[in-house]
């Protein structure tokens, strides 16, 4: 009787331990700038490292698109988050300070920041932003930092308006902002500099060009969710600062994510990216 109590008891507890890892799943929200084939390829090392540090299933979520990501991190769909410093800005004045940024990405060339760029088309007569005007412009998303915020801000800069140009309809990917030059069906584009050689992978722009970069704005941060466990926070927190940037701990983990590595940062940090986002709402 005893020894059947006792496989009884050892099977509870290896059922338990089985249960535990999908009860306490653990949800990082990745922003769509991208295909979610691709975004998976990028973060699947860092969430299975991750996953090992804090002893608990990670799951990256992927939204199909800008604004559904939008939607399920203020329905609390996710526990962190790993988005441009728009949609931090914007989640830490809607949502309260329990959204925190634990890290700040780092990437090659840029560093701690990145910029977003325009495109034309090879060939094009347009030189500069003096030649943007009754031109057809498109960009990713009202929230995209990389794809249309930073291009409305070197426009504003500029001394460009609104009724300067016409901006097509947002095209949620920044794959169909390229796609859309590429076929003449826009002038100009806006992406993210960054993301530029990973979309000629992808598909067939050979007469794309970048025309030229916007102001440099502080890079994607991870971070952290009202519905998130102070005690996780901390584990992550600790484990995404020590993969320090050009380390071999970056190389493994960040090489498809195109990073370098992740340094400390602080809410003050993303204050230019609020004043930029200010100066484009009011385009």
């Amino acid at each position: 009787m005893r020894i059947k109590t006792r496989v009884v008891f050892l099977l509870v507890v290896i059922l338990t331990i089985l249960v535990l890892p999908i009860h306490g799943q653990v949800k990082i929200g990745i922003l769509p700038r991208l295909a979610p084939t691709e975004l998976t390829k990028m973060f699947t090392p860092l969430a299975n490292h991750l996953s090992k540090v804090i002893g608990q299933q990670i799951e990256l979520v992927i939204p199909k698109d800008f604004d559904t990501f939008n939607q399920m991190m203020k329905e609390g769909k996710f526990d962190y988050a790993y988005a441009n410093p728009n949609v931090y800005s914007d989640a830490r004045a809607s949502l309260g300070t329990s959204v925190e940024p634990l890290a700040i990405a780092v990437e090659a060339g840029t560093g701690k920041t990145f910029t977003g760029c325009f495109l034309i088309k090879k060939g094009s007569p347009i030189k500069n932003i003096n030649d943007f005007k009754n031109k057809k412009i498109i960009f990713v998303d009202e929230n995209s930092a990389g794809g249309f915020l930073s291009q409305i801000y070197t426009m504003k800069q500029g001394g460009l308006s609104k009724k300067d140009v016409t901006i097509l309809p947002f095209a949620k990917k920044h794959t169909n902002v390229a796609l859309a030059v590429q076929n003449g069906s826009a002038d100009i584009g806006g992406i993210r500099t960054a993301d530029f050689e990973k979309i000629k992978l992808q598909v067939s722009i050979p007469d794309v060009q970048i025309l030229s970069e916007s102001v440099a704005m502080p890079n994607w941060p991870f971070f952290s969710l009202p519905n998130s466990k102070k005690d996780i926070t901390e584990k992550i927190k600790k484990a995404v600062l020590n993969i320090k940037p050009n380390s071999p701990e970056s190389s493994s983990l960040l090489n498809e994510a195109k990073l370098n590595g992740f340094l400390p940062t602080s809410d003050s940090d993303f204050n230019l990216m609020r004043k930029i986002s200010k100066a484009a709402n009011s385009f």
